[in-house]
């Protein structure tokens, strides 16, 4: 009896042997296949190798890696999941998961992997980076600082934990420390149309109007495609009252996108101060009425605009014009935004 419990035993070994000598077949098979490019036929094989042996957590991470590589982050989630569940110290895999949970604006699960993610490697400067991205974006701006300051630290050459902090700082409020920031994420990758567009606005706060047109310039120049960038572009040009610039900003905005309701009334404001100042031109009070009812066909909710549009619906002497106030745009007070996330 006790030898035939032996041999069922050392078949069942043998048979498991089998198994994952099988799985890992399939799984090498899938790599290569997945380094060629070839990500349906590299996820077939991750699919049979789980199925020879269900604890390999390398063949379900791989699945995971096709799907988020091909956009499919849902399907990613159950995977990499799998993989977290059978080797839970493995802190690339809490890693993955979070990425996709970013991806898929879940931020409170993403900051819950990533944070597991640096309790099992506090020096992993990518979690910490997008630890920062998510913590932003939940509006938990102390542990957004510490963690994009601890990347920083970790890995002082990575251009998005830069741009990342100089966001963070931004939005508290200290500007002189976002800069500084924003100028050492550009010193390492002077191509990031992004940090240009907050360096340039972090300058526009301050009053450094010359320095905030150089910047918008040099995004507008990177990424010519924009809205953004011209509006923001526009709005310090109007206050270098260079107003034929920022018309021309605005506009090329507004071909972008011509639902921007914010960018008509900028427009439109702009207009009435020539208006103002050349009465006789009657054709720019025109013009800016033409914007504001447009805004309004966009988004009817704006009773100041209303009131304008009945205020200058006939011309009146210049003595009774009152300019409308300048810089009541919303881009006076622009954002900043975080940077992409680590890969």
């Amino acid at each position: 009896m006790r030898r035939f419990i032996f041999i069922l035993i050392l078949v069942a070994l043998v048979a498991g042997c089998a198994r994952r000598e099988e799985a890992l077949r399939h799984y090498g098979t899938g790599y290569l296949a997945y380094e060629k490019g070839a990500l349906k036929a590299a996820l077939d094989e991750f699919e049979q190798a789980v199925q020879c042996d269900d604890s390999l957590a390398v063949a379900y991470v791989s699945m995971g890696d096709v799907y988020r590589q091909q956009g499919e982050f849902e399907k990613a989630i159950a995977p990499y999941q799998a993989a977290v569940e059978i080797m839970p110290y493995e802190f690339t895999y809490h890693y993955r998961l979070g990425r996709v949970f970013q991806a898929l604006d879940r931020d409170t699960e993403a900051a819950k992997k990533y944070e597991d993610t640096v309790g099992l490697n506090p020096d992993f400067a990518p979690a910490r980076i997008n630890l920062g991205v998510v913590y932003f974006r939940l509006g938990d701006l102390p542990r957004a600082r510490d963690n994009c300051e601890r990347a920083v630290e970790l890995d002082p050459k990575h251009e998005y934990a830069w741009s990342n902090l100089g966001a963070v700082y931004d939005a508290l409020g200290e500007s002189y420390r976002a800069i500084t920031a924003y100028q050492k994420s550009i010193e390492l990758d002077p191509n990031q149309a992004p940090v240009h567009i907050n360096l340039g606005t972090a300058y526009l706060r301050q009053g450094r109007i010359d320095k905030a047109v150089e910047e918008f310039k040099l995004a507008a120049s990177l990424d010519p495609t924009t809205p953004i960038v011209r509006k923001r572009l526009a709005f310090a040009y109007s206050k270098q009252k260079k107003y034929g610039a920022a018309i021309e900003q605005f506009q090329t905005a507004l071909s972008m996108d011509p639902k921007d309701w914010e960018c008509r009334n900028s427009l439109a404001a702009i207009y009435m101060i020539f208006y103002l100042r050349h009465p006789a031109q009657d054709g720019l009070r025109q013009q800016a009425l033409e914007q504001w009812h447009q805004s309004l066909e966009v988004n009817p909710d704006q009773p100041q605009v209303k009131e304008q549009t009945v205020r200058w619906s006939n011309p009146i002497p210049p003595t009774e014009a009152v300019a409308p106030q300048e810089g009541s745009s919303a881009e006076e007070k622009p954002p900043p935004t975080p940077a992409s996330p680590a890969p």
